[in-house]
């Protein structure tokens, strides 16, 4: 017969056989044409790619033998792909190299005649059935279930396409078989396939009736242990001695306090006259190995040099000289007076700005030991106190464990994240907390797991937060608050060359000589890439010019990357961020405002738009109470106030919708006062507010611009957002202090009283 043109259908890892229905699942563009071409009447060829990880079909090299494939059922999916079912229903042998038509692989083919049969195939055939036969009884099938599940027939071809459905073959069995030329050829191949899978079989029976002897033999062991152990009560033998020996000498040699020595040994041989296979028994040695592992008398000493203290500080950290001064005060008193019971230092800023760090390196700087304590998120008071032993699964508090990890009682032990503790039916945990932190109480701090006095005193407790308003009151009164500012654009480059991009560098395995950041560079990544108080994002960003620098070595790169402010985009991808202030026109009613958020500060723009309808006022973008109320502060005052303005109450006849973009994020405080009340009288006046302008402020009926927190923070989030111009409270100026000299040579600060003060200086002249 001649062979015509057929389209092909690539698969990859599937081998389809005559008379094998299958399951396709369809994605790839060629594939896809190709099925479009046989729903499309195109006759069909399924042939296996021979390299099947080949993800281009139309470059993929296939055999000379494929299979007729009928679509038995296809199904579209809504994403371009499809399943579907296909029956193989004849070899087709291909007489030429494929070719590509309109993106479908087309070939000529032709039907694979097989040689007539000879004695021999049809002996090969019965023999293959017999094994067939042996293989599904082995599975637990009859020969009447057997008959059913392989249709009788005389016909060796037939026998040779059920064998190949029914043995679990392999891609290159099953390609072979599809290769074969003959009958005789595919028979032999599945006879020698059946025999493998009937050995197989045979060695699974064998090792599980292996294992079914070893069962009865673990049976019949555990009978004989039992009879043991009530020989042993007969005989009042106490049991497996070695592990009660072992756990009497270290509690003699831990040096443990009276009182936590005598329940240790009481415990101890408690744990004599328990069956080691019993649950008491593994409650009674977890609390022995932990109350063992506790370091009731190893301490540390201390580096009392407040000049080693200095230079590390200054090695683990740039700037934060208040910081490092309020901590080396601090390390001076309790130089001086080792049971002093000063208050416990809480530093509290932004995710990032090095809170945890500065715990490890005073600890690093005394020569103790350290442990954090991770408090986000628990709201069980066991958390801290610990379960009781009757419990299962009880386990000491988290100070308990931070102890023994630390290695030391006296060690620095950071609680991190102190604001995030919560409370429920389980307890309070931040309650628990008020006894660790007591110099009154932590001398004999009791942990419910252990039920033994735990001596606190000597540790040295450190706390972090992102914000002060969230810890319990009672818990506040115990710290000292120490502020952590965000980070400059300076400070960021500075830490980014000195600590981070080393510490990327080397963990990425590279030399310094491979890698090479322009200043420039950097300034940009800090720029464009990175827009936070702390060093999280700016650290990722190192570590994603690392990676790629390291692929390219591995590759066989042999020159330094240098990346510089031209070549940025490839190493990064495109900026991130841009300076929002320069995109902004100067229509009236559009007003930046300066935020405080745990992340650090920010900038917050407040739109107002006058429109015709009842008058109002409409308040937008997730705003909470207090931001609501300034808002209608900021309206009376104008109302009450129109002629100053040149209004007349007749221009509050409308609705005045006030909106602060960002919707999704809840938005609340009394410092955006002063920006919602220039928004109002700019949109009511038609006067633009001075480009480039920021500000915040709380007001008040009587014309007043009160103080507002986090005047840091906001200023440096003005300035890193391209703000060159502020305008503060003036009872905030005394805050200015805080703010590094480099930004404030950038920025032109304005302090105000009143509102009469802020309008004046925020609102342009009317256009002419």
């Amino acid at each position: 017969m001649a062979p015509t043109l057929h389209a092909i259908l690539p698969l990859r890892g599937i081998v389809l056989l005559p008379g094998m229905i299958r399951p396709v699942a369809v994605g790839r563009p060629a594939t896809r044409r190709a099925l479009r071409a046989a729903e499309d009447g195109a006759r069909l060829v399924a042939i296996p790619q021979i390299d099947p990880d080949e993800e281009d079909a139309l470059r993929a090299a296939f055999p000379t033998m494929g299979v007729e494939a009928r679509l038995v059922e296809v199904v579209w999916l809504p994403d371009g792909q499809a399943s579907v079912l296909l029956e193989g229903v004849q070899r087709m042998h291909r007489d030429g190299d494929p070719t590509e038509e309109d993106g479908v692989l087309l070939a000529p083919f032709r039907p694979h005649a097989d040689p007539p049969v000879d004695p021999d195939d049809l002996a090969a055939a019965a023999t293959l059935d017999g094994v067939l036969r042996e293989f599904t009884g082995a599975e637990g099938l009859r020969d009447d279930e057997h008959d059913v599940v392989v249709s009788p027939t005389d016909d060796p071809g037939r026998v040779a396409e059920h064998a190949a459905q029914l043995l679990d073959l392999t891609w290159a069995q099953r390609l072979e078989i599809l290769e074969a030329p003959t009958v005789h050829d595919r028979l032999t191949l599945l006879l020698d396939a059946a025999a493998t899978a009937i050995a197989a079989r045979r060695l699974s029976l064998e090792m599980e009736g292996r294992v079914q002897q070893a069962m009865d033999r673990s049976q019949r062991e555990y009978h004989l242990r039992e009879q043991i152990k009530a020989l042993r009560a007969e005989l009042g033998d106490a049991g497996p001695e070695d592990e009660a020996d072992d756990f009497e000498q270290r509690i003699k040699d831990a040096g443990m306090p009276e009182e936590a020595e005598k329940e240790a040994m009481r415990e101890v041989h408690r744990l004599r006259r328990i069956a080691s296979d019993s649950a008491e028994h593994h409650i009674a040695r977890t609390w022995l190995e932990t109350v063992c592992s506790f370091p009731w008398s190893t301490t540390t000493d201390d580096d009392n040099s407040l000049a080693h203290a200095q230079e590390v500080l200054d090695t683990d950290h740039h700037g934060l000289d208040e910081v490092k001064e309020r901590i080396l005060e601090y390390l001076a008193v309790r130089q001086l007076r080792a049971d002093a019971q000063g208050a416990i230092l809480c530093m509290v800023g932004a995710p990032g700005v090095g809170k945890t760090s500065l715990g490890r390196s005073v600890a690093r700087a005394l020569g103790r030991g350290f442990a954090r304590v991770s408090l986000g998120g628990i709201k069980d008071e066991s958390e801290i106190r610990g379960h009781r032993r009757t419990y299962i699964g009880a386990m000491p508090g988290r100070i308990v464990q931070a102890l023994i990890r630390a290695g030391s009682r006296n060690p620095v032990l950071v609680l991190d994240e102190i604001d995030k503790v919560g409370a429920d039916v389980r307890g309070d945990p931040a309650s628990a907390l008020l006894e660790v932190l007591d110099p009154a109480q932590n001398k004999a701090f009791t942990d419910h797991y252990l039920d033994l006095p735990v001596d606190l005193s000597q540790v040295l407790f450190l706390a972090t937060a992102n914000l002060v308003d969230p810890i319990p009151l009672a818990l506040y009164d115990r710290f000292e608050i120490l502020e952590i500012p965000g980070y400059t654009e300076e400070e960021k480059v500075t830490i980014a060359f000195q600590h981070l991009l080393p510490r990327q560098a080397s963990e990425h395995g590279l030399r310094e000589d491979q890698l090479h950041i322009s200043d420039k560079a950097m300034h940009r990544i800090v720029q464009d890439h990175t827009r936070e108080a702390g060093l999280r994002n700016l650290d990722r960003q190192l570590a994603r010019v690392c990676r790629k620098v390291a692929r390219q070595v591995t590759e066989g790169r042999t020159r330094p990357a240098r990346i510089q402010p031209g070549n940025l985009e490839k190493w990064l991808g495109p900026p991130r961020y841009f300076l929002d202030v320069d995109d902004r026109d100067d229509q009236p009613g559009v007003v930046i405002g300066l935020a405080w958020t745990a992340t650090g500060g920010d900038i917050l723009y407040i739109e107002c738009l006058q429109m015709p309808g009842r008058a109002g006022l409409k308040l937008t973008g997730s705003l909470g109470d207090v931001m609501k109320e300034s808002a209608e502060a900021a309206r009376s005052w104008l109302l009450a106030h129109h002629d100053r303005l040149g209004l007349t109450p007749e221009s509050f006849d409308s609705l005045l919708h006030l909106h602060v973009p960002a919707g999704a994020i809840p938005k609340d405080g009394p410092s955006a006062g002063v920006s919602m009340l220039t928004a109002l009288a700019s949109r009511l006046t038609g006067r633009a507010v001075r480009p480039g302008l920021a500000m915040t402020g709380e007001i008040t009926l009587r014309g007043k611009v009160l103080p507002v927190g986090g005047i840091k923070e906001k200023v440096l989030a003005a300035r890193r957002a391209g703000v060159r111009e502020i305008l503060i409270p003036r009872h905030n100026e005394k805050d200015l202090i805080d703010i590094p000299k480099e930004a404030r040579r950038d920025l032109t600060l304005h302090t105000v009283d009143t509102i009469d003060e802020v309008l004046a200086l925020a609102l342009v002249s009317p256009r002419s």
